[in-house]
């Protein structure tokens, strides 16, 4: 299985890119806006972070109240992948333009939301004009137009390292789709990263650290008819020289509006609210 990478700033990137995500539901960016720099220093914050009690005091109380998404999720109660019975091994945060953030990483992480904010309009654009039109036939609004900062999530992931008593069959993260329109997630250093494809066999995502992964998700699924597709993947555990080793990572969910018709079936609401009722069963 072979992930096409797209330079950012080249003529051809926008056809190049549909073509990578029709064929795989992933496609690699490289050479785009969001700085190493940047990326590294959110890294080592976002990690002191989450090395620190204080990540408690930011526990979300109502995750029901669309005003509370913001703030920190313990492993405890961490997600379990629909069609799995054992919980990730994994932490996370979740951003939020206005919503709730340590002082200390507002400025920068902010930043960093509204970048890939703008990478995603930029990505969605390209779906949006280079796409077949039997893809975008469907459509009520252009896929850019429909994207919407608000209903769109920031997740800071943390991966522990791995303490030998995890339960059987635990992963970091185990096999999913993602629910949103597209997902951004920076190359990170370690690798874990696995997609499966049609025949049911795993590949390695391997990336140079900084390039964005990109990924379909069922909402881009569902509006373009399935021409889009959403890819299962995974995060394995690390192999034996990163086992003492914990991960930052840091997708970024583009999603649109929860008005916007996705389909004759769904608005983007309506198929939020059946995905979050599979995860909570």
């Amino acid at each position: 299985m072979k992930f096409e990478t797209v330079d950012f700033t080249h003529p051809d990137a926008g056809q190049t890119f549909v073509d990578a995500l029709q064929h795989t539901g992933f496609a690699l960016i490289e050479n785009h806006p969001v700085s190493q720099t940047l990326l590294h220093t959110l890294y080592e914050l976002w990690l002191q972070f989450f090395s620190n009690d204080e990540k408690h005091d930011y526990v979300i109380q109502d995750p029901v109240k669309p005003e509370n998404r913001g703030g920190f999720i313990p492993a405890a109660v961490s997600e379990t992948a629909v069609g799995h019975s054992v919980k990730d091994l994994k932490e996370f945060y979740h951003l939020i333009p206005g919503q709730r953030v340590p002082a200390s990483l507002e400025s920068i992480s902010m930043k960093y939301l509204h970048l890939t904010f703008a990478v995603g309009r930029t990505l969605l654009d390209w779906l949006q004009r280079y796409s077949p039109s039997r893809a975008t036939l469907g459509l009520r609004e252009p896929l850019h137009e429909m994207l919407s900062i608000d209903a769109s999530l920031l997740r800071i992931l943390h991966y522990p390292a791995l303490k030998g008593n995890e339960d059987p069959g635990a992963m970091r993260a185990a096999a999913h789709e993602d629910v949103n329109l597209v997902t951004i997630l920076p190359v990170c250093a370690q690798p874990g990263l696995e997609v499966r494809d049609k025949a049911g066999h795993w590949h390695k995502v391997v990336g140079n650290v900084g390039d964005l992964i990109i990924n379909s998700g069922d909402m881009l699924q569902e509006a373009t008819a399935g021409f889009f597709p959403s890819t299962p993947h995974r995060v394995i555990n690390p192999e034996k020289e990163y086992e003492n080793v914990s991960r930052v990572s840091m997708p970024y969910f583009l999603t649109p509006r929860l008005d916007v018709r996705l389909s004759e079936s769904y608005t983007a609401g309506e198929f939020l609210a059946e995905r979050i009722a599979l995860l909570n069963r």
